[in-house]
């Protein structure tokens, strides 16, 4: 079962951060907010194999937080 991934930038950077991972072959599947109204990008659809290419795409400089959490083991597991 595919486990979404997410990459959250700040309002003003959403437009250039869904550009850019698009024209890298990353469109996100879904755009939410979250509770601090940052833009979270949502990649549900991203095969196992693909997620190197997904994490080479990320426009780092654009993120709003530090980081790639990936996984579901400790200390990140619920």
């Amino acid at each position: 079962m595919p486990t979404p991934s997410f990459f959250t930038v700040s309002p003003e950077n959403e437009a250039e951060a869904v550009t850019h991972l698009t024209a890298k072959g990353f469109p996100p599947s879904c755009i939410e907010k979250d509770e601090e109204d940052m833009v979270v990008l949502v990649f549900a659809d991203v095969p196992e194999e693909r997620m190197y290419d997904l994490a080479q795409a990320l426009p780092v400089h654009l993120s709003a937080k530090i980081g790639i959490v990936m996984g579901d083991q400790p200390p990140f597991s619920v």
